[in-house]
């Protein structure tokens, strides 16, 4: 569950004395905040928790307030810091930043048992287990529905993004309906594959009576767009 109190640090910082020894705790309970306002849109639940007290740099007396500026991690578990900058009466003053730990938990997915390459994923071959810490890297945590593996698997392992690929709806040589789309104009034609690609991916498109090749997006099975953005068809 969110702290209110955390949000409210973050949008109202409360102005602070430079000399005042609770400086470092507030600071620290902003961080916090800002941990996790910044994953509140990822998967699973993260927990942090501040590893040290910040070193304050040197500041002129007056009232202090802080914005946070970035994280050191994108996915922010096990040890990163979060970079704030000081403000001594609304004046950009200096830089800090709090050293952290997190950890992740939420449902990870491992095969029950050997799996070949381009065996499409299914519940049925993987289950679901409560993980708490650091993920392996790369690990998946919401199910990837029609796709399918890209390397094979070993009983008891943790499916991992490198290992899932999008199961093709046109093929290398299949015939493929391509729209051709310019604003409000739009043109269907036929053209010839040349790469294969699931849904919302990019594949090679040789046009019907030329050697013209165009990169189309895969919007459905033996379909494809080409946006032209304001250039010619």
């Amino acid at each position: 569950m969110k702290s209110i109190l955390f949000c409210l640090l973050i949008m109202f910082p409360a102005p602070l004395l430079a000399q005042s020894p609770s400086v470092a705790e507030t600071l620290c309970a902003q961080a916090l905040a800002y941990a996790k306002a910044s994953t509140a849109k990822m998967p699973g639940d993260y927990v942090f928790r501040v590893s040290r007290l910040p070193l304050m740099p040197p500041l002129k007396p007056g009232r202090l307030s802080f914005d946070p500026e970035r994280l050191s991690k994108q996915d922010p578990v096990g040890r990163f810091f979060a970079v704030f900058r000081i403000n001594v009466e609304g004046i950009a003053s200096a830089s800090v930043r709090v050293e952290m730990e997190g950890k992740w938990i939420g449902p990870l997915y491992q095969a029950k048992s050997a799996l070949k390459r381009k065996t499409p994923i299914t519940e049925d071959d993987f289950e679901e287990i409560t993980f708490e810490g650091i993920p392996p890297a790369g690990a998946v945590k919401v199910f990837p529905q029609g796709s399918r593996l890209s390397q094979p698997m070993q009983a008891g392992k943790i499916i991992t993004n490198m290992q899932v690929e999008s199961i093709p709806m046109i093929n290398a040589l299949d015939k493929v309906r391509v729209t051709l789309s310019n604003g409000p104009l739009q043109i269907v034609s036929e053209a010839t594959a040349k790469s294969s690609g699931g849904k919302g991916e990019k594949v090679r498109l040789e046009m019907a009576g030329s050697r013209k090749i165009l990169m189309a997006t895969v919007t459905g099975p033996g379909q494809a767009m080409v946006d032209t953005k304001g250039g010619s068809l």
